[in-house]
């Protein structure tokens, strides 16, 4: 059965419900505002706000438990990405490459236009960003500071010199490569330092002879490619193999032995058989070159942007 109000109880009912969607409705706003103005760290006393970090986050992974793994690392890498971006601004406005303050203001007005062309104003913008007019600056500066300068470096001479000092990374250079490949177990079996050390007693016995390499593939691998004496096969640079391991492997000459490498699956010894060189020019490897140079230079920028700056992380954030 259903049964009905009063008029008058219908009323405060009514204006209840109003004030309620009301208060909800500021309160989103001043969430949004409150954590657009929560600092999470700081470069050069410079803020970097927590609103555009959670905006971000929410759009790489939407509604992603706070508490899982994927979520707290990428968190931590969005973080680091705020920070290089602020690095490398500093460093650019030391050699005279940042965007100037009229650039800037210019910057903010074009999006107020384009924004008003959607009939949003600036306000609601940052709002819905979760973001204030401090960081929304920064980020023009960022959007009109970096393609400038990259677009500088980014010519046909600077991506055949880049080609030919790391050659084997983009020509299709292959490698046969045998491995030793320990886990770290879990107590009371191996711990990590256990682990390592094991690796470099095996490396020390190689190198003196007492055992070859297969021999020890055999007896101590973890990994089924130790049945075969630790052969893996060919690897390429960008292949299915760890990064860690790629790298040390292409720094090794045919007959050599690695230090002890450890990637997510454990501690590698890498023993480099045979080179096939690869025959891809830097014309044909462009879209990946053009990758790794934008890579470069950002790395670049960072690393002089931290020689002349300070960096303070937010006990909330850490």
């Amino acid at each position: 059965m259903i049964s009905h109000f009063p008029k008058h109880d219908v009323f405060f009912l009514s204006l209840f419900a109003g004030m309620a969607i009301l208060l909800l409705a500021t309160s989103r706003y001043v969430t949004a505002q409150d954590t657009a103005d929560v600092i999470i760290a700081t470069v050069n006393d410079e803020p970097i706000y927590q609103g555009s970090l959670l905006a971000e986050l929410k759009s790489l992974l939407g509604e992603t438990p706070t508490k899982s793994e994927a979520y707290q690392r990428l968190r931590s890498q969005v973080l680091q990405g705020a920070i290089q971006r602020r690095l490398a601004l500093a460093y650019l406005e030391r050699i005279n490459q940042r965007a100037s303050d009229d650039d800037i203001k210019l910057g903010v007005i074009r999006l107020e236009k384009r924004l008003a062309l959607k009939n949003q104003t600036l306000k609601e913008y940052l709002n819905e960003k979760q973001i204030n007019r401090e960081e929304l600056e920064h980020q023009i500066a960022w959007q009109i500071s970096w393609p400038k300068y990259s677009r500088q470096l980014l010519t046909d001479k600077n991506y055949e010199n880049f080609f030919n000092q790391r050659r084997m990374q983009f020509d299709g250079t292959q490698l046969l490569v045998s491995q030793i490949l320990l886990h770290v177990k879990q107590e009371p079996t191996r711990t990590e330092k256990q682990t390592l050390a094991l690796a470099e007693n095996l490396l020390a016995r190689i190198r003196e002879k007492e055992i070859t390499f297969a021999e020890a593939a055999r007896q101590f691998s973890d990994s089924p490619t130790g049945q075969k004496g630790g052969i893996v096969g060919l690897i390429e640079f960008n292949g299915a193999m760890p990064r860690e391991f790629n790298t040390a492997a292409f720094k090794l000459k045919p007959g050599e032995i690695s230090e002890p490498i450890k990637t997510a699956f454990g501690y590698h010894l890498i023993k480099l058989n045979n080179v096939t060189p690869g025959t891809i020019t830097w014309q044909m490897a462009r879209p990946s070159l053009r990758k790794a140079l934008i890579a470069h230079l950002l790395n670049f920028l960072t690393e002089e942007g931290r020689k002349i700056s300070t960096v303070e992380l937010s006990e909330d954030w850490k």
